[in-house]
């Protein structure tokens, strides 16, 4: 028996968003806790523009995000809601006398809300972020990536011998190069696109995770980083073509 069900906001690969309201109406009526999966997109809903990806996320039991993703937190920075927190009390906390203090009920302990007894003070390095940037500066930010983002789909999608294998919704775009010669062979094509982000990443001023999408191998471009500005957006599409253009 199914007792749980996660939606995805912004899967790693393609940035693909699950329906939440719709997951949200079944999972509640069949009882089903909902978890949401929002590792990178969670960042995004700092713009009200982009809160859409994610309507319904009240109705769910719990939710992840992580702000050293795109946020630009250092690594490592989770940040876990849950609707309930007595739930994960009834059902991971631990009482034995050598963890007994007599501050016990007037603290809130997260040892009794996941499986570790210990953790860092992560939060830490978020507030110090939000401190320094501050709400505004921090949606600029995201703004500036998905606006680059939409250009480099822009030019991908005008440009022959280039496909763009799946929608732009935030900040990751997954593409490949079709040359007429090998159109229709997807072992050569293959050959062709991992070859493309292996002498780009191998120069060193570009990185790219190379990825397969339903059985073809694409090339993924994952715009995000802190310092990325326009030019080094438009230095990396004039690469691809370079390399593209290579035998």
């Amino acid at each position: 028996m199914p007792c749980a069900v996660v939606a995805a906001v912004g899967t790693t690969a393609t940035t693909a968003i699950d329906d939440v309201k719709r997951i949200a109406e079944l999972a509640e009526e069949h009882g089903l806790w909902l978890h949401v999966d929002a590792a990178l997109a969670g960042t995004a809903m700092v713009l009200p523009e982009c809160r859409w990806m994610w309507e319904g996320i009240e109705r769910a039991d719990s939710l992840v995000m992580n702000p050293h993703k795109w946020m630009g937190v250092g690594f490592d920075c989770s940040a876990y809601f849950v609707r309930d927190p007595q739930h994960l009390i009834r059902v991971m906390s631990t009482n034995p006398s050598y963890l007994r203090t007599a501050q016990d009920g007037e603290v809130r302990n997260l040892r009794d809300w996941g499986v570790p007894l210990g953790r860092r003070f992560r939060a830490l390095k978020l507030w110090f972020l939000l401190r320094d940037l501050g709400v505004e500066g921090l949606q600029a930010r995201i703004r500036r990536d998905l606006g680059n983002a939409q250009w480099l789909r822009g030019q991908v999608d005008a440009t022959p011998g280039w496909e763009r294998l799946a929608p732009v919704p935030l900040q990751t775009l997954c593409i490949r190069h079709i040359p007429e010669e090998l159109a229709g062979d997807e072992a050569a094509l293959a050959t062709h696109n991992l070859g493309i982000a292996a002498r780009i990443n191998e120069g060193g001023r570009f990185y790219l995770t190379p990825a397969v999408l339903k059985g073809k191998q694409i090339i993924r471009v994952s715009i995000g980083s802190s310092p990325t500005e326009r030019r080094h957006v438009e230095g990396l599409w004039e690469e691809l073509q370079v390399q593209a253009a290579r035998p």
